[in-house]
């Protein structure tokens, strides 16, 4: 019994010996990770050159300064009086007073057809009302285009205004003036209402760039564009003015079919303006018309009689200081 006593006994202590040494074992184990851990999180970061792509791009001065506009050749609406080449002796003129009913109009009135502006009408047209304005206090014919195709959003619902002036009306008293026409000068000026609308986005308030054309249409039929209508607001130099101005010359006596004839059932001036996003009032101030020689032939008087009264619109400078003020974005300041 002793002897089974005493082998029990060494077989425990046998097999707490073994016991005691795994447990070192694994405690050894887990510090060495520990120490790999603490060690791998200890240190320090590899510095890193950045590559060519990820090096910061240096400006030049012309770059940093590419978005600044010149305002240096700024003009206000009063500077219009001033430009106009022609006034002083044109062949015709208005007066605040002036009725122009009938003697202007467009194109297409007097057709049967739908006109511009009414259910079914799916032309390229514009709707024009014509009124006599002041411009920097010259008395204008006004051709005022009304918006009536809403759903048009890639031209903000404008189309090609087509104005036309009676000439058998204006030389109702001497017919014959208007067969010695050679040349027609139409002097023209144009005001932007709002910022200038660009593929991109809006610009200053500013014409930036509108023309057209001109021509005859004599005896129901069209002669083609004899001249082209072409104005800009300081193109190259900012877009800064509010307006623009033109002379176009046509010289209709070098086209057989194009010439006026006081025998002919009708004769017409014709202008025409293309379509541009952009909110832009067209006037005409005055007409020329010349012989072969370049003497100017008037338009008989009291052609156009007087009496009419229009409500009259004011017109003030988008920037009164003279100065176009921009946002962040790139768009005008209106409001100061």
């Amino acid at each position: 019994m002793k002897k089974i006593l005493a082998m029990t006994l060494a077989l425990t202590m046998t097999a707490l010996m073994f016991a005691s040494c795994g447990d070192k074992s694994e405690k050894s184990e887990s510090k060495a990770e520990t120490t790999t851990t603490a060690a791998e999180t200890e240190a320090p970061a590899e510095e890193t050159t950045p590559t060519e792509d990820e090096t910061p791009a240096e400006t030049t001065p012309e770059e940093d300064t590419a978005n600044e506009v010149d305002n240096s050749n700024w003009k206000p609406l009063a500077a219009i009086a001033d430009s106009l080449e022609c006034y002083d002796n044109a062949s015709l003129t208005f007066a605040a007073d002036s009725d122009i009913t009938g003697i202007f109009t467009t194109f297409y009135e007097g057709s049967d057809e739908a006109k511009p502006g009414d259910e079914g009408y799916s032309g390229d047209e514009a709707k024009v009302n014509f009124s006599v304005q002041e411009v920097a206090g010259v008395p204008m014919l006004k051709c005022d285009e009304e918006i009536y195709d809403t759903e048009d959003t890639a031209n903000n619902g404008h189309k090609v205004l087509k104005i036309k002036a009676d000439m058998n009306k204006l030389f109702a008293s001497q017919p014959e003036l208007m067969d010695n026409i050679f040349n027609i000068k139409v002097e023209l000026v144009a005001v932007a209402r709002e910022q200038a609308v660009y593929d991109d986005g809006l610009g200053p308030v500013t014409v930036a760039w509108y023309g057209g054309a001109m021509g005859t249409n004599n005896n129901g039929e069209w002669n083609g564009n004899t001249a082209t209508i072409e104005m800009a607001s300081d193109s190259g130099e900012g877009w800064c003015n509010q307006w623009a101005h033109t002379v176009t010359s046509a010289r209709i006596g070098i086209k057989e079919n194009a010439k006026f004839n006081h025998e002919y059932e009708t004769n017409y001036t014709t202008v025409m303006a293309w379509v541009v996003k952009s909110d832009i009032d067209l006037y005409i101030a005055d007409i020329v018309f010349e012989d072969d020689a370049g003497n100017v032939i008037k338009v008989p008087e009291g052609a156009i009689p007087g009496g009419a009264s229009y409500e009259k619109e004011e017109l003030t400078d988008a920037d009164s200081d003279g100065i176009i003020e921009y946002a962040e974005d790139g768009t005008v300041v209106l409001e100061k």
